[in-house]
């Protein structure tokens, strides 16, 4: 099926961080509230259809800052050749990081893909040996993977405004990762999952799916916070699917590519 249109009505809810008053999340109910879930091994087209099997894993990961470059080299130094595939080629000249047109950190890409996945068929497992190191070590991914790894298709924005009162506040935006995401290369990608139909198949809604990733990224208040938004949201949903006409429900902002009866 054809990915859904990247602008349409979005609902989002502000609330005042209850530990920095001078902070204000900005979250976009319609993404946290959709269907969406990862599909890789199980549908996933890839950004780059020449090489579908590495998922969006083609460019390598740029890292988010210090502590993302410590906690990486952190987990690397863990990593064996029996749950990393490309173990020797990391340990030779040219290593695991390279730096982009911008002169931004991130991991290697080689073969196609980032040095840290494993190809199909590999007997370690697929996919990334930070994901499978996570399984081995007992905790979650968020503890092992580059930041972007695991907060994708999560989207965390910040933005200095200043009021009028001279009072300046930081926004934080929690969004949906879309294309534009990627920036102008956005565009080109052969294939990306969030407005794809055929990746809006999850149990359970991204804010429940997602709540390690959440909870990183904001805190344990301030998703507890979200969540109480996110069930009133749905819960509202729920009563406008019993009760009004199709009219209706088009101005409840409901995430195109989910299906309408979740």
């Amino acid at each position: 099926m054809a990915e859904k249109d990247l602008d349409f009505a979005r609902a989002w809810v502000e609330f005042v961080d209850p530990d920095d008053d001078t902070n204000l999340y900005k979250c976009d109910l319609t993404w946290l509230t959709s269907r969406w879930t990862c599909i890789w091994g199980r549908g996933c087209k890839g950004i780059d259809a020449k090489n579908p099997d590495v998922g969006c894993c083609n460019l390598g990961a740029h890292i988010a800052d210090k502590e993302d470059e410590k906690n990486t080299k952190k987990y690397i130094k863990l990593l064996t050749p029996e749950i990393w595939q490309n173990f020797e080629e990391g340990q030779g000249k040219k290593g695991v990081w390279e730096k982009d047109d911008e002169g931004q950190l991130k991991t290697r890409a080689y073969k196609g893909g980032c040095i840290f996945h494993n190809r199909n068929g590999f007997e370690g497992g697929d996919g990334c040996a930070f994901h499978i190191l996570a399984d081995k070590l007992g905790v979650h991914y968020v503890e092992t993977k580059p930041q972007v790894c695991w907060e994708l298709p999560i989207r965390r924005t910040f933005e200095l405004v200043d009021r009028p009162d001279d009072v300046q506040i930081l926004v934080i935006g929690i969004e949906e990762f879309t294309r534009r995401g990627w920036g102008p290369g956005g565009s080109e990608l052969d294939w990306y999952c969030s407005t794809a139909t055929e990746a809006h198949v999850g149990a359970k809604p991204v804010y429940e799916s997602y709540e390690a990733e959440l909870t990183k990224l904001m805190g344990k208040k301030c998703y507890k916070i979200l969540v109480e938004h996110c069930k009133a949201r749905e819960a509202a949903l729920e009563a406008v699917n019993a009760y009004a006409d199709n009219k209706s429900r088009k101005m409840f902002a409901i995430h195109p590519a989910t299906p309408k009866n979740q």
